[in-house]
């Protein structure tokens, strides 16, 4: 007997450390990245009343410094639902928290932290608190990119709840549709964000859209077996059926709605449908079940401090069916009650309390768009100043530019004009040299040449000219100098008469038996006689050596037989070949 009870007594002891091993938070196997962190978050779980259970289970998150930030941040919202309401232990440690989380220096868990925190205060309803808070939040999170944030689709999700709640729809459905694209679809969390998503729209009046979200997320939720989702959504269609006119078929819904809360245990999905049903009793005008929704719903906003807004709601409905019945029963209570709901709602989940946290959202908005707008001010000032700088500098770059041109024009036309006095003077001392040598057609016949030579050089420069800027007073006075070397009718004249003394037979010939030759015909063929080549001819005469050639060729078909007489004496007494 002793051996069975000792037997059983370890085994006692086997199962419960394997349990309670078992009952622990996974850390072992984790690291420091994005996501392990993650996965540790996501192993969050409630244990209701039992925090000894719950330090247990987070207790491996206390054993390194790297996660004990989390270790808080969990114990905190543990000590959130086991209190219902704002209390010293869990202030402690989110404090905890969010001083390990600064000292971690990692943007993305002081994000996590904060808004942890931020929603603590707006699951209480501590709105004016919690707005500044958010907004620091919200600042730091446009500072970084989506991806790096931990658990971005739970965390826009709480920025769009809150925003929504606060009356800012627009922020608030920017913040939801980033949480819809950062949650698995097949989820109770996209369910929940497609809900949101159809009550931002029904806030807004835009029924049409609010029934399909509201229809998506229906459908969504009896999918993954979310009954709670499936509730509110099918609450808030009937909403938008009463909207519609359809009253019998929006308590119907609701009557649904209540039914499934209940069996789920969800109180406050509860509360809100028996309120919901009690508005359409009393515009239906059927007070006693009214009355009766409103009695149900008064026990559960009475067991959580942060219903308050809601039992201000039954008591407003209350007096509303006194007032409709004509009777005065308890309605001295009833608005007793009342001021003393509406003012402890003044700072946290009153009409006040939210226009006042919205109003601060408002301002911020204002002050950051200023801020935006001065910065962006200065940066086109600077801009500004930076292309003045600039259009000043090229403007000094093109005075310098100017004058620096201005100089080499100056050296140019300087070496231009002593190249074409070298030019001229080299032609005068020819010309003399001409004179001198006149009655010598052999020392002509260098002379041209040396001519020929000064053509070349005036065709070069000329041809530096137009490859360079063009310079027409340039160009026009080498041209002049260009035309005063070439075969003038004057220097034609004067070369003539001394051909006819060195050559009189041949010129005679030309004259008395080919009187089919021109005068251009006889330029070439007298030229050539002195032995100069096509393209020294060409040079003397202005025209191109294939204009020689071109104009030998006419003349030959032109002599027919002739011309092989005619060139036989151009061969005659030749000092060297053509």
């Amino acid at each position: 007997m002793p051996l069975n009870k000792n037997y059983f007594l370890i085994l006692f002891f086997v199962v419960f450390h394997l349990k309670a091993q078992n009952n622990i938070i996974q850390t072992s196997s984790y690291g420091k990245d994005r996501v392990s962190l993650e996965a540790i978050l996501q192993q969050e779980k409630s244990f209701d009343n039992d925090t000894t259970a719950l330090k247990t289970y987070l207790n491996p998150l206390n054993k390194t410094s790297y996660y004990s930030v989390f270790y808080d941040a969990l114990l905190a919202n543990g000590y959130s639902n086991y209190y219902n309401e704002i209390n010293p232990k869990s202030n402690f440690h989110y404090l905890q928290s969010r001083k390990k989380a600064l000292l971690l220096k990692q943007p993305n868990i002081e994000i996590w932290t904060e808004l942890n925190y931020v929603f603590y205060l707006y699951h209480h309803r501590n709105y004016v608190e919690m707005t500044p808070l958010l907004l620091k939040v919200i600042d730091d999170i446009k500072k970084l990119p989506a991806e790096k944030l931990l658990l971005p689709g739970d965390s826009f999700k709480k920025i769009g709840w809150i925003m929504q709640t606060l009356g800012d729809y627009p922020e608030a459905l920017h913040y939801l549709t980033l949480a819809k694209k950062y949650t698995p679809q097949k989820s109770a969390d996209y369910a929940a964000i497609v809900y949101s998503i159809g009550f931002n729209y029904l806030s807004t009046s835009n029924l049409k859209k609010a029934e399909s979200y509201f229809l998506q997320s229906a459908i969504l939720a009896q999918e993954i077996g979310d009954e709670v989702r499936y509730a509110k959504a099918i609450g808030d269609l009937a909403i938008i059926k009463q909207k519609k006119g359809d009253l019998k078929t929006a308590i119907s819904l609701l009557q649904k709605d209540i039914s499934i809360s209940k069996s789920q245990k969800s109180d406050q999905n509860t509360m809100y449908a028996l309120i919901k049903l009690a508005e359409l009793y009393v515009a239906d005008k059927n007070y006693t079940d009214a009355d009766q929704s409103l009695k149900e719903a008064q026990q559960i906003a009475l067991s959580k401090t942060y219903f308050e807004k809601s039992e201000l709601q039954i008591i407003q409905l209350k007096l509303k069916i006194l007032q409709q019945q004509n009777k005065t029963e308890n309605e001295l209570v009833l608005r007793r009650r009342m001021l003393v709901l509406e003012d402890s709602l003044k700072n946290k989940d009153g009409d006040i309390a939210i226009s006042k946290a919205n109003w601060m959202i408002q301002k911020t908005k204002f002050q950051n768009n200023l801020k935006t707008t001065n910065e962006q001010y200065k940066h086109e000032t600077s801009l500004k100043n930076i292309y003045a700088a600039i259009i000043i500098l090229i403007f000094i770059v093109l005075i310098v530019l100017f004058f620096s041109f201005k100089k080499r024009l100056k050296i140019r036309n300087t070496e231009y004009n002593q190249k074409v006095n070298s030019l001229k003077i080299e032609k005068i001392k020819n010309e003399q040299k001409l004179s001198e040598v006149n009655e010598n057609l052999n020392l002509q016949e260098e002379f041209l040449k040396d001519k020929n030579n000064q053509i070349k050089k005036l065709n070069a420069e000329i041809d530096k000219i137009k490859q360079s800027k063009p310079n027409d007073v340039e160009k026009g006075n080498l041209e002049n100098l260009l035309d005063s070397h070439l075969m003038t009718e004057s220097n034609w004249n004067n070369f003539k008469k001394e051909f006819q003394k060195q050559h009189p037979e041949f010129y005679r010939l030309l004259e008395n038996d080919f009187p089919e030759i021109t005068d251009s015909n006889k330029r070439i063929l007298l030229l050539q006689k002195l032995n100069l080549k096509n393209n020294e001819i060409a040079e003397l005469l202005g025209i191109t050596p294939d204009a020689v050639k071109k104009s030998k060729q006419r003349l030959k078909k032109k002599l027919g037989d002739k011309s092989d007489l005619l060139f036989e004496h151009l061969q005659t007494n030749k000092k060297k070949p053509n």
